[in-house]
């Protein structure tokens, strides 16, 4: 009976390789699952309850999936992206009133793929249970479509190797890589998994059809047979589809789009489900069926990710070098080298090329033809600066994910997450070269000149931006699977002296990384139980594969070569694999927002007129605009304008009339005081720096100073200063809602140093020279002693000693020292703090304390005395009085304009609770 299983599986190899796809597809998904277990709540109920919504389900990771979540809603509620529809230039446009707003934008009426997906998905689920969410079913869009990841990497490794232990050991390298896991798991309802699809099908399609290269069968001129009419039909029906979407104006434009998309997808499967049928058959396929599957892809690739074209480029390069490379191997009569056949990888060459810049250009327009050809100069020029042409102060340079890597162990860990396996990858590359499926060594370039390609141009890419890391991770981990896929070809030689030498290691090998992870093989199992069917389907596969290598292993008991080998193989591919999937287990993830976001964002909503404007730092603008669909300043789609240095000045400035000034003027008028051609900007020729200079110097006036000085100080005509008035003044202002939450204390340096930004210097000086401010977090605790309240503010720990400051209140009477205690508790040290202020708010007796301590210092103490709850933070001299300090520590005492009308505790970020603080902006009467 054991014998048979082995030999059925042998002779069904297609029934091997569903089972191992199975297995590998819902491995992905479960390890992506683990998000929903909030697993970083522990036990805690009150946690899982606070970033779940009422039916227990977890909210969206990050921060950016919340657009396409409001856009996905919109889409569902209207018809169409936008929060209204709005005339431009004649045409009904949909429009986003809330992003960048005033004044907002046109969005098109094309909907992101992204959101289709949300909502086919909530279709589905939503007919099962009617609790579900767009939401719900959006937080599960990227676990599911990470099921595809592994496909094509399983079959382009087995291609190289036909190995199906290094092409799986290459798909879990894919799935639990650190770049591609955090940016697929469940509940990132972002654009990361349509970047990483289209490459990997693509690639795949091009090297089956190198495979098949000699059998063609249109350019054979054979018509009559289901590859030529597939063929045909397919790229007749994506031409027409696409030229139909193209031309479309208005609502149909929506339906246009889902057409599109759904009538290009059944293609491709349709496509491959004909070559599945064939293949089982083992009937040889001609190359056109699976060039046809990568131009379609290739056509739907632009609407997936902006810089679709490297993929493009890439192919393109390789069919000439690889044309190039087959004439002079011909040529030079190299037998140990396999090439190709000239004439149909010409064919291929032309077809493909052509194939796909037709379609883009009757799917997208003639532009799109030029794109793969343009588009590298113009990114290059994206990659290799950091300096606005417009003079503003540039975001990007503090978003962590831009910045130029320091090291190759950077990209590699952030691509693969081992600089070890990385080089692994590499020599998997170079070893594709290397061919053993012949019998004999052979050099075989047709597949290993592509990879090498994809791999070089992906990791120059890395070397630009930490970001790009992730482009490489594809080519380094199918090289990974290429590597262990050859050694698991030498091994299949069973030559006695490689399976005692390489045999043994693999076994040791295998050994120490089941010993090493033994404490978590049943987590790996079984990484979540939130979904029960997918685990019981993975858990019965992995059941099927057991029982079938168990009897194959069994089949060689007598013959010893072919045991050890086996032996050898399984343990080498356990011991490179559980480790990997270890690393990944557990893998839990907060979600940012929160009930306790939820409840200040939903007074907001409910509570606030619906011109009222919210202005914040621009990293939760998606999660604010999503939750109270009202306008929002500047968000993460938007945060590389002018408006970081205005909202970044607001915060940083003493001065609360320029604050008011700033939020007034953004909330009325966004940009129209300072865009290019303003009346400012043209005064000034255009000069940034002057145009801040001058609108710093009358935001804090009234109306009628403000007036007095561009006409007399800057010689404005009255015509002139009363349109820059209309902007920065305005007679019927947008009421303005500023929100504070705990992670701004710890990014301080960050908006700060926009707020504080120098125009004087040069454009392209270092951030790290720039004027910046900051706060740090302390521990406190506050002793009451008679009649005076003892505070003592931890300033440094160790296990030797301890730093602390005492603050002594009595009545109105104020005294500090620095006190420096070893381990037992024993005095060592007295003395004066270097501090520079001492400010202390007494919330429970409404009392406010502001003290000089040391004129010289260049640090503050800010403690804050909340019922039985004491926080202190240190602060840089030039953010000690800075109205977010003002604001957030202080809950805006002191302040005249600016009132805290809602708070709400915020988890997100070590700090004072409610640490989520709405204020309402009064404008007073600056029209005087």
């Amino acid at each position: 009976m054991i014998e048979n299983i082995s030999k059925f599986f042998n002779e069904k190899s297609w029934i091997k390789v569903l089972f191992i796809l199975i297995v590998l597809m819902l491995l992905s998904f479960q390890l992506r699952a683990q998000t929903a277990d909030m697993k970083f709540a522990g036990d805690n109920e009150f946690l899982k309850k606070l970033f779940s919504d009422e039916h227990g389900r977890m909210y969206l990771l990050a921060l950016d999936p919340y657009y396409y979540l409001r856009l996905t809603e919109n889409l569902y509620n209207h018809g169409h992206c936008g929060e209204t529809l709005k005339e431009i230039n004649g045409k009904l446009l949909p429009y986003d009133t809330c992003q960048y707003a005033p004044p907002g934008h046109p969005v098109s009426w094309e909907p992101p793929i992204i959101c289709l997906t949300n909502l086919a998905l909530y279709y589905i689920w939503h007919s099962i249970d009617n609790t579900v969410s767009i939401m719900n079913a959006a937080f599960w869009v990227p676990a599911v479509l990470s099921m595809l990841l592994p496909i094509p990497i399983f079959f382009i490794i087995r291609r190289v190797t036909n190995s199906y232990i290094g092409s799986a050991v290459g798909a879990i390298a894919l799935i639990t890589a650190p770049s591609l896991l955090y940016k697929t798991c469940a509940g990132f309802a972002d654009t990361p998994i349509f970047e990483v699809l289209p490459i990997l099908y693509i690639v795949w399609f091009i090297l089956e059809a190198l495979h098949y290269q000699d059998k063609t069968e249109i350019f054979n001129r054979n018509f009559k047979n289901i590859f030529s009419l597939f063929v045909i039909v397919s790229l007749i029906v994506e031409a027409i589809l696409g030229a139909y979407l193209n031309i479309s104006e208005g609502e149909i434009t929506v339906f246009a789009t889902e057409i599109f998309y759904m009538l290009s997808f059944m293609l491709l499967l349709f496509g491959i489900v004909i070559i599945i049928i064939k293949k089982i058959r083992n009937e040889t396929i001609p190359f056109e069926i699976f060039l046809t599957l990568a131009i379609i892809t290739t056509a739907l690739a632009p609407k997936m990710w902006g810089g679709w074209w490297y993929g493009f480029d890439v192919i393109m390069i390789f069919f000439i070098i690889y044309l190039i490379a087959i004439k002079i191997f011909e040529r030079y009569d190299f037998r140990f080298i396999l090439t190709g056949n000239f004439k149909n990888v010409l064919y291929m060459t032309a077809f493909y090329i052509f194939g796909s810049l037709i379609l883009l250009g009757i799917i997208y327009g003639a532009n799109m033809i030029l794109s793969p050809f343009l588009s590298p100069v113009g990114y290059q020029q994206v990659l290799s600066t950091y300096q606005l042409s417009t003079g503003w102060p540039n975001v990007y340079t503090t978003v962590a994910e831009l910045e130029k890597p320091e090291s190759w162990e950077e990209i590699f860990t952030a691509s693969v997450g081992s600089p070890l396996l990385a080089i692994f990858g590499i020599l998997g590359i170079i070893f594709s070269f290397i061919s053993l499926r012949y019998g004999s060594l052979k050099i075989d370039i047709k597949y290993s000149l592509l990879l090498s390609l994809w791999l070089v141009v992906t990791l120059y890419a890395s070397t630009k931006g930490i970001r790009f890391a992730s482009l490489s991770t594809p080519p380094l981990v199918i090289g990974f699977g290429i590597f262990v896929g050859q050694l698991i070809r030498v091994l299949e030689r069973k030559d006695i002296l490689i399976l005692y030498t390489l045999g043994s290691l693999s076994i040791i090998i295998g050994i120490i990384g089941i010993i090493k992870n033994y404490n978590k093989i049943y987590e790996i199992v079984v990484p979540s139980l939130y979904v029960p069917i997918a685990e019981y389907t993975l858990l019965i596969g992995l059941l099927v594969l057991f029982i079938y290598k168990l009897s194959d292993i069994y089949n060689s008991i007598r013959e010893n070569r072919e045991l050890i080998y086996k032996i050898a193989s399984i343990l080498l591919c356990l011991g490179i694999v559980i480790p990997q999937l270890s690393a990944v287990i557990p893998f839990s993830e907060p979600p940012t927002f929160n009930n306790g976001w939820k409840e200040s964002l939903d007074w907001i909503k409910n509570n606030t007129p619906e011109n009222a404007v919210i202005t914040c730092w621009w990293d939760n603008g998606h999660i604010y605009t999503w939750a109270t669909r009202k306008m929002v300043t500047f968000d993460g789609g938007s945060q590389n304008s002018p408006r970081a240095y205005w909202v970044g000045r607001a915060f940083a400035t003493s001065n609360e009339e320029l604050a008011v000034g700033i939020l007034r003027m953004l909330a009325t008028s966004g940009d129209e005081a300072f865009k290019k051609g303003s009346v400012l900007m043209n005064k000034t020729h255009n000069n940034v720096s002057k145009t801040v200079e001058i609108l710093n110097e009358i935001l804090p006036l009234n109306r009628s100073a403000a007036y007095k000085i561009l006409t007399e100080k800057y010689g404005l005509t009255d015509k002139e200063a009363k349109e820059v008035l209309n902007a920065t003044h305005p007679e019927h202002p947008n009421p303005d809602y500023l929100i504070t939450y705990n992670r701004m204390t710890d990014i301080a340096s960050v908006w700060s140093m926009f707020g504080f930004w120098n125009f004087s210097l040069p454009p392209n000086t270092s951030n790290d020279v720039r004027e910046k401010g900051w706060f740090l977090k302390l521990r406190a605790k506050g002793i009451k002693i008679n009649n005076s309240l003892d505070i003592v503010v931890i300033l440094k720990k160790t296990v030797k000693y301890s730093i602390a400051n005492i603050i002594e209140i009595k009545g109105e009477n104020i005294s500090t020292n620095n006190v420096l205690v070893d381990s037992t508790g024993r005095i060592l040290k007295i003395e004066k703090p270097l501090i520079h202020r001492l400010i202390i708010y007494d919330k429970n007796n409404k009392k406010y304390y502001n003290k000089v301590i040391n004129e010289s210092a260049n640090t503050s103490l800010i403690v804050r005395i909340d019922n039985n709850m004491v926080y202190a933070w240190l602060s840089s001299k030039n953010l000690e009085d800075s109205i977010y300090a003002k604001l957030h520590f202080l809950d805006g005492y002191g302040l005249k304009h600016i009132k805290l009308v809602k708070a709400s505790i915020d988890p997100t970020s070590y700090g004072v609770q409610p640490g989520f603080k709405v204020y309402k902006v009064d404008y007073g009467n600056y029209l005087n």
